[in-house]
């Protein structure tokens, strides 16, 4: 699954069951009433996807596809306040097990798996334009780094 926090509550989206197929559902944790509650079903059931918070919305990245074998570019984003999701402009490379994280107003999305391989890949979206671009490579230590997190 993947998690992220706004407004001090915690999302959790996706993942895979115990039968291990993806799923869609997204759940929002309250710690100060201590307790857990169903938020809208995510458009794409998926799991190995990225989540990453953006002007108080979460920005979810590609992942593996329900049959477990497909790689997806799709992008959405979840609107904590409507409890509502938006698809929005695919990712260049479909991609899974990746990082992703807000920076300057953009949304990046670093490495992960693709259906060639593992990717030293980093793109960039901007919500302004709804598009992406690739901004560089990791380097060998980035990749690395990326590795070891991502086992973490």
């Amino acid at each position: 699954h993947a998690a992220a926090v706004v407004d001090g509550k915690i999302y959790v989206f996706g993942g895979m069951c115990s039968t291990f197929l993806p799923i869609g559902q997204s759940e929002v944790y309250d710690p100060q009433a201590d307790s857990w509650q169903l938020s809208a079903i995510m458009p794409h059931a998926r799991y190995m996807h990225a989540a990453a918070v953006m002007d108080r919305k979460i920005y979810v990245s590609g992942g593996r596809a329900p049959d477990g074998t497909d790689w997806t570019s799709t992008f959405t984003v979840f609107d904590p306040q409507a409890n509502t999701w938006t698809e929005l402009a695919s990712m260049g490379t479909a991609r899974a097990g990746h990082i992703s994280a807000a920076i300057g107003g953009k949304l990046y999305v670093f490495g992960g798996e693709t259906v060639d391989g593992h990717t030293s890949s980093v793109d960039a979206y901007d919500p302004i334009s709804n598009t992406w671009a690739q901004v560089s490579d990791l380097d060998s230590a980035g990749v690395r780094v990326l590795s070891v997190a991502i086992a973490l």
